[in-house]
């Protein structure tokens, strides 16, 4: 089997805080200059406000607005060589990380986790790795695993594990998208993709992969992949990001499998 081609991403500036803290080195772009016109401009239509539920799980808590990812997080590593890599991950509870395997080689010897699009941008170390499955470089194993918060995060919402394996082998026409860096800088802005097709890549030696149409740069492993229901992205996570395949313009996937589900409760 072709080994994969991960990735994650060297990252070139460090500071001196403790961790592997990164500055956020990036430049917010100037507006785009606004074209004149005669006479006055027609007002903009009102904006449809975000859908907002409940949680369920703490009924005193406000509503949740479902177009914010807040479980997306950076995935920060230190090398024993003293390098600093970059992945991304999914929080599935208030201290679990879901993440690709490659990003929690024995290479690395501490992690720190940044969720950007939660309240304060909470920044917790994580530590106890744990790795579904053989060596991630066959293809034929899977490349998952998690990461444990030494300091809990708070959000509203966290992603669901959602296994639509035998959605997707039976034929059903699914689609998803992803929450990825807009850039391959550490703390670059996060944003949704488009919703993608969804196939199976089992076919092609991949025993637990999905694949959407190629869209990932560097540091987007381990990038949770969401099911798109009624055109909307939901914040059911169903794959987590392998690895780009320019050759086959295809981007790879482990998937949300009964598998995985049992590694993951066994853990908790």
């Amino acid at each position: 089997m072709r080994l994969p081609r991960v990735a994650l991403a060297l990252i070139a500036a460090f500071s001196a805080l403790p961790g592997c803290y990164v500055p956020d080195s990036d430049v917010t772009p100037s507006p785009a200059p606004v074209p004149t016109v005669e006479g006055p401009a027609p007002a903009p239509p009102p904006a449809a406000p975000p859908k907002q539920t409940q949680n369920k799980d703490l009924p005193n808590a406000p509503a949740v607005d479902e177009s914010v990812f807040a479980e997306e997080v950076y995935v920060f590593m230190k090398s024993r060589l003293g390098q600093y890599w970059m992945c991304t991950g999914t929080l599935v509870d208030e201290r679990t990380v879901v993440t690709a395997a490659h990003c929690l080689d024995t290479q690395f010897v501490s992690f720190q986790i940044v969720a950007p699009l939660a309240p304060g941008k909470p920044r917790v170390s994580a530590s106890k790795p744990r790795v579904l499955g053989g060596s991630y470089e066959d293809v034929a194993n899977p490349d998952i695993g998690t990461l444990t918060l030494d300091t809990a995060i708070v959000l509203p919402r966290y992603a669901e594990l959602t296994d639509v394996v035998s959605r997707v082998e039976g034929g059903e026409a699914l689609q998803a998208a992803a929450v990825v860096r807009t850039d391959e800088q550490a703390e670059s802005p996060l944003v949704k993709t488009d919703a993608m097709p969804l196939s199976s890549t089992v076919e092609l030696g991949y025993a637990h992969g999905f694949a959407t149409p190629l869209f990932s740069k560097g540091g987007d492993s381990g990038a949770g992949l969401f099911l798109v229901e009624d055109g909307k992205m939901t914040h059911k996570l169903i794959g987590v990001a392998r690895q780009p395949d320019p050759d086959t313009n295809l981007d790879h996937f482990t998937r949300i499998d009964a598998e995985f589900l049992a590694f993951f409760a066994g853990g908790h």
